[in-house]
Order: structure tokens, then C-alpha cells, then sequence
């Protein structure tokens, strides 16, 4: 983002005894703080970059923003109006689902009729857009080189999406009518053997464009957890070409099963460290507990991991995530 943040919170996973009562842990302060939510029982979530807003969808396709302080409520069209998504249920796939991340380009509660959302879409992962008071969703054009997006970031009125192979696509918004023609392509020349096949991410941060590198997540089998990150990679984007940082300095990173946030730690966090939830979203539904399991502090300078949250948290929906 290009506004540093406050360290999230970690929701952590919706337990099946009591469904409305969901649990956050301040890391910060080593405490945790329950409320209660109907609203999101049963329901896909995921972090927009936002203090305390979330996309959410439900088994029948419904989608809304959501603001766990103030409990406002934005109605979204519906799954079945986004790109590829007649295909996914024809392959048997889950559908509420179907949205793999999604960002916000401001906090709805100050620019309540300036902003956009964009959406990944789960196939064949591209990007949708909305504005406020729109009936659908714009999608690009799929032709688009480089397509199968991982991650996608905001910056002065441009969408940065990632590709899992490490290239980027910059999405124009600085004037009032979006095209796909305004979508350009940068060969970022990550190497393939650094991004292929792991989960990639970006953000904007203090004048910086960001791509990290998360070895270690498709590791695994079916009906087993071996899957876990075994290193970050961190780089830096210039134009066509990119560096490799070792130093984040006061800087601290959050990802995972929501959009990237770079912050200046408060005290109980650090920086130069990666705060990471598990996101091997293929193994969620191999696992009988499903995902939780992936998480951790990431030390960027000699590689260590400890545990940020020391507790339980399981689900194969929607695991502990940053909001």
C-alpha cells in the first residue's frame, strides 16, 4: 500500500462450536479479543488492505464488503457475473472460492464513492474491477501476457498485479474511464528457477515496489501437512529489472490469505521480519483440520522462524488470516 499501515490483527479461523463468536490475537500486544459476527458464519474471507475490512462470499454466490468495526455492509454483484466462473462450476469446482484475493484502492468509510475494488479471479486468474454503484464487474482482457496473477497491490491510482512467474502488469486508474488498453506489461525478469511454482506477492512501500518469494508452499501430499516455508526471498522492481533485498530496515511485512501490507511495526513486532499466514490453498481441503498450519516470523536477515500466535486455529475455508 502506499500508505504505511498498523500491524494488523489476525482473525483467526470460525470455530463449529459457537460460529458467530470470531477471535482476533493483537500481536502487538500479545492479547486476544473476541466479538461477535453472524454476519460472517459460513462465509469465504479474505483481507482487502484495510484496517478492518473484508470480502466475503457465501455457498450461493453472494458477495459484499464488510467492516468488522462499524459493521457497514457493501452489497457486490454476484459470483456468477465474474469471467470464467460458469467454467469453474463446470469443472466441479468450489465456488465460493472463486475469488482468490481482493484490494481496495481507499477505506470506503472516507471515499465512499471513490474507490475500487479489484478481484483475482480464481480461473483463470485475472483481474475484475468495480466501482461503487456499478452492476457488474469489469474484467481484462485474458489475453493480457503473463496472466495467472498471485498477488496485486495500489499506488497512486495503479493496480500492480504479480504473476506467479514473477512479471508484472500496471493497471492504470489516474483517469475517469478504465480501459484494458491502459494495462502495460513489465518484464520484471525474476528468475523462473526463484518464482516458479511458489506463491509470489507484491507491494508498494516507501517509494518501493516489493516482489517476495515464498518457497516451501506446495510441498506436500495429499492427506498429509508437509508443505512450510522454507525461505523469503525479497525484491526490489526497477522499471525492467529488478535487486534482491536483504534489508528491510524498520520495515516489517504481512501476507498471506490476504493482500500484502508493508508497516513500521509498533512495539511487539520487529522489523525486518515477514509475518506470514498459510496460504498452500491447495491443501486446505486434502488436510481433515484443514489450513492453519503455515505460520510464522520470518527473520529477513539470517533466516530463522519463530511462531507469532502459539495457539490452535484451523479451517478449510478460511484459515487465520491478517485484516
Amino acid at each position: 500500500m502506499a500508505v504505511e499501515v498498523a500491524a494488523p490483527l489476525l482473525m483467526l479461523a470460525e470455530k463449529e462450536e459457537n460460529a458467530e463468536i470470531r477471535a482476533f490475537w493483537d500481536l502487538s500486544k500479545g492479547v486476544t479479543y473476541t466479538m461477535n459476527f453472524p454476519e460472517l458464519v459460513g462465509k469465504y474471507c479474505v483481507g482487502v488492505g484495510f484496517p478492518g475490512w473484508l470480502f466475503s462470499a457465501d455457498e450461493q454466490g453472494h458477495m459484499n464488503l464488510f467492516h468488522l468495526f462499524s459493521r457497514t455492509l457493501i452489497n457486490l454483484p454476484d459470483m456468477d457475473m465474474l469471467q470464467g466462473f460458469a467454467f469453474q462450476e463446470e469443472l466441479g469446482c468450489d465456488r465460493i472460492t472463486y475469488v482468490q484475493k481482493a484490494l481496495l484502492s481507499s477505506d470506503p468509510l472516507s471515499s465512499t464513492d471513490d474507490y475500487v475494488l479489484a478481484l483475482i479471479q480464481g480461473y483463470p486468474r485475472t483481474f475484475a474491477f468495480w466501482r461503487p454503484g456499478s452492476k457488474s464487474f469489469t474484467s481484462v482482457d485474458s489475453t493480457i501476457p503473463y496472466c495467472a496473477f498471485s498477488d496485486v497491490t495500489w499506488h497512486d491510482g495503479h493496480f500492480y498485479g504479480v504473476s506467479f512467474m514473477g512479471n508484472i502488469v500496471i493497471l492504470d486508474f489516474t483517469s475517469d474511464y478504465y480501459s484494458t488498453t491502459a494495462a502495460r506489461v513489465i518484464m520484471s525478469q525474476i528468475p523462473p528457477r526463484v518464482a516458479c511454482s511458489n506463491k509470489v506477492y507484491i507491494v508498494y512501500s516507501m517509494g518501493e515496489l516489493l516482489v517476495i518469494n515464498r518457497d516451501g508452499c506446495h510441498n506436500f501430499e495429499e492427506g498429509d501437512d508437509s508443505y512450510g516455508v522454507k525461505q523469503f526471498r525479497v525484491y526490489k522492481i526497477n522499471d525492467s529489472s529488478y535487486e534482491e533485498v536483504k534489508d528491510l530496515g524498520n520495515r516489517a511485512l504481512f501476507l498471506g490469505f490476504s493482500v500484502t501490507l508493508a508497516v513500521e511495526p509498533p512495539p511487539g513486532c520487529q522489523g525486518n521480519r515477514i509475518y506470514f499466514t498459510d496460504d498452500c490453498r491447495e491443501a486446505y481441503f486434502c488436510m481433515e483440520r484443514g489450513g492453519g498450519k503455515d505460520m510464522g516470523v520470518y527473520n529477513l536477515l539470517d533466516g530463522t522462524i519463530v511462531p507469532h500466535y502459539t495457539g490452535q486455529s484451523y479451517h478449510k475455508l478460511t484459515p487465520p488470516l491478517w485484516v
